[in-house]
This record gives structure tokens, C-alpha cells and sequence, in this order.
């Protein structure tokens, strides 16, 4: 069977799949044949495709020998990663991927060819993955640069201190002393406003100060 999915983003509540389907039309047009589902879905690029309700459904129905057909392989998925695992997951289904927007992967005789495919789609995965480090690569140096800027500019880094709430030294002091009899420190928490853990994080706090 051959399937078309299509997505588009929830942030832009006027975007549609108009251009995806003929895009995919066109496609089978001129290689002839028919699409026997296809699927769309309208969800944020954020999200993992194993948490989209449309593409999950279409993976339930997917066997061995099917051809999934998007228009753009980012489709498949909210980052590089994500499109990678996808594809690995697809391949040991025994499903062929076709996209549109990429070379090789989306030339309709050789996808149908066992041996071709198989190495389009190792080379793709490879690039994929390289892509992926390089950009995460990229994302680190830019922090590492705007750490290297605040600390030229004398900003304080990590998280900032915590304040002890008013008057806490003063009510520990008496629920320590027993002013409050034989109240816990579950209760003395709730009498504060605050939560167990925040409790004693307060209490080290103080620990640490004396």
C-alpha cells in the first residue's frame, strides 16, 4: 500500500495542507499510481512523532513493503534526531520512505529497488546524524560564548541565592525551643507556607550560616 502523511503547525492557525497534497498528487500523477491513504495532521513541530495522534495511526497500519510519502523528511519529525530514529524504525518495518525535497529519496524507481534504496537510505541517515551533532555542536559554543560574555561583563553565574522567607530565623527558633510543643516539622512547614523540602532547604541554609 502506499501512504501520503502530511503535517502542518498549530502555530499558524491559517497555514494548510493545500501545497503538501498537490505536491503529492503531482507526484503520483506523473509516476502513476494512487494513493490508497492519505493522512494529515495539524500539530506543533515540537512535538515527537511518536506523540502525534495522526502519524501514530499511520504507523499501526504500515507493513512490510508499504511506501510512506511525505513532501519535506522533516515531516517525520520535530528535530534531526527524531527523523532519524523514525527512519530506522520505518526500515526494520520493511517500509520505504519517500521524500520529495530529497535528492535520490525521491526518485520513484529507485526507491522500488531493493539494493538502491537500502543504501539511499543509510547515506541519509548518516548525513542526518552529522547534521544533528553539528547543530548540537553549534548550540553549545553559542552558550559557551554567552557565558564567556557575562562573566567579561561581571555577571554572577548560576542559579541566584535563596532568601530566606521574613521572620522564618525567628519561628524555626521557636519551633526548635519546643515553643510550639510537640509540633512536627510537616506541620510547622504548612504553619509557614512552604513544603517539607523547602523547609529543609531553609533549615541548611541557616546550618550553613552559623
Amino acid at each position: 500500500m502506499i501512504f501520503g502523511y502530511m503535517r502542518i503547525s498549530t502555530k499558524k492557525e491559517s497555514q494548510t495542507t493545500d501545497r503538501q497534497l498537490f505536491t503529492l498528487m503531482k507526484y503520483a500523477d506523473e509516476n502513476k499510481f494512487t494513493f490508497d491513504k492519505i493522512l494529515q495532521e495539524r500539530v506543533s513541530g515540537n512535538v515527537k512523532a511518536e506523540n502525534r495522534e495522526e502519524y501514530k495511526k499511520l504507523k499501526y497500519m504500515l507493513r512490510k513493503d508499504d511506501i510512506l510519502i511525505v513532501t519535506d523528511l522533516d515531516r517525520l519529525g520535530r528535530n534531526a534526531d527524531d527523523v532519524i530514529m523514525e527512519l530506522k524504525e520505518l526500515k526494520v518495518l520493511g517500509v520505504r520512505v519517500i521524500a520529495l525535497d530529497m535528492p535520490y529519496m525521491n526518485e520513484w524507481i529507485k526507491v522500488n529497488n531493493d539494493s538502491i534504496y537500502d543504501m539511499i537510505i543509510d547515506i541519509i541517515i548518516t548525513i542526518k546524524a552529522h547534521m544533528a551533532q553539528q547543530e548540537r555542536e553549534k548550540i553549545i559554543s553559542r552558550i559557551n560564548q554567552g557565558l564567556d560574555v557575562a562573566r567579561e561583563n561581571g555577571k554572577k553565574l548560576g542559579r541566584p541565592k535563596v532568601k530566606l522567607p521574613k521572620d522564618f530565623y525567628k519561628e524555626y527558633r521557636k519551633f526548635k525551643n519546643g515553643e510550639y510543643g510537640s509540633m512536627t516539622a510537616s506541620n510547622f512547614a504548612k504553619m509557614m507556607g512552604i513544603g517539607r523540602s523547602t523547609l529543609y532547604k531553609y533549615i541548611k541554609i541557616l546550618d550553613n550560616k552559623q
